[in-house]
């Protein structure tokens, strides 16, 4: 009998082992990862096309889906260091990952799901492309053409190429340059489409933000509330979002502009609740990718309120209106 049990429980553990090996497999298998060889030679995300990137947007666009520990994962597993988790990284972490916080690319976007897709250095594969964002600019070139992005700072910075934002110049046969116009500015007055902070203390606060945001390969608007710690190290400073209780109320009308020549604009409505203790209370209203993304969303009227608690703070509770 004893050796029965034995055996039942030898062949239980197997059969255990093998579902675990396959939903591993089902992972690696996704049609976002399909090019693994070709991932783990570049360091980023590359898709064969727009609708393989497409899949992936939809693939982790649940109201309660955690994208940095999304990213945490990609990282863990050396696939790529996506720059959402670059971005919440103290200076330690960053060096054990041999990251040079000099060099990491400025990519001044709200939307985690966009932070997702980019790498350490700001760029994710297309196709034949690369795209890269850092700064004012959105690069589009073809693998091996990098150089052509510096010769294009150069002459810009030395005002021999000109460029106004919000639009696409062909620097050369391999290099496409888009000027963005999306808004970065901070306020501390309730006002439309900016970001605002309100403080539980000095080492914690609340973030609220409205987004509608044009990055060429990828737009998209929405809002979200997160609770952000700060964290200090001789000069180093960084704020990092925390798991805490975190609220989100949207009512929106917002307009969609297409780029297809003779297509007239859409107006949209959005309304809805987020409640989650997680690292952000988050809602998308729309999204779109494309060479270039066909939508471009306007704003036009509504409200986002915020509210987020802390409790280890004297002030635990703190909460505004955004309007649009």
């Amino acid at each position: 009998m004893k050796k029965i049990l034995f055996l039942i429980m030898i062949a239980t553990m197997v059969i255990g082992c093998n579902k675990n090996e396959e939903l591993i497999q089902d992972v690696e298998n996704q049609s976002t990862l399909e090019e693994r060889s070709t991932l783990e030679r570049k360091g980023m995300l590359n898709f064969r096309s727009i609708e393989g990137l497409q899949s992936f947007i939809k693939e982790r666009s649940k109201p309660d889906f955690d994208h940095l520990k999304e990213a945490r994962s990609f990282s863990e597993r050396r696939v790529y260091n996506p720059l959402l988790l670059v971005y919440n990284l103290k200076e330690k972490e960053m060096k054990s990952l041999g990251i040079d916080e000099r060099e990491v690319p400025s990519v001044a976007s709200d939307d985690d799901m966009f932070l997702l897709l980019l790498n350490q250095d700001g760029e994710m594969g297309v196709g034949d492309k690369i795209v890269r964002v850092d700064g004012d600019f959105v690069f589009t070139y073809v693998d091996g053409s990098a150089k052509d992005i510096d010769s294009f700072l150069e002459k810009y910075k030395s005002g021999n190429i000109r460029i106004s934002r919000g639009k696409t110049i062909d620097f050369s046969k391999n290099l496409t340059v888009y000027m963005h116009n999306n808004k970065t500015e901070t306020v501390e007055s309730d006002s439309r489409g900016v970001t605002s902070f309100r403080f539980f203390s000095g080492d914690y606060r609340m973030k609220a933000r409205q987004f509608d945001e044009y990055w060429y390969v990828y737009s998209s608007i929405g809002a979200s509330t997160k609770v952000q710690k700060r964290s200090r190290f001789l000069w180093w400073t960084t704020w990092g979002a925390v798991y805490a209780h975190n609220r989100l109320e949207y009512n929106a009308t917002y307009r969609v502009n297409f780029n297809t020549q003779g297509l007239p604009p859409a107006i949209r409505k959005a309304n809805g609740f987020k409640y989650p203790y997680s690292l952000q209370a988050r809602a998308v209203y729309s999204w779109n990718v494309g060479f270039p993304a066909s939508e471009k969303y306007e704003p036009m009227e509504g409200e986002t309120k915020h509210w987020a608690h802390w409790y280890t703070t004297p002030v635990n509770t703190v909460s505004l209106t955004l309007n649009y």
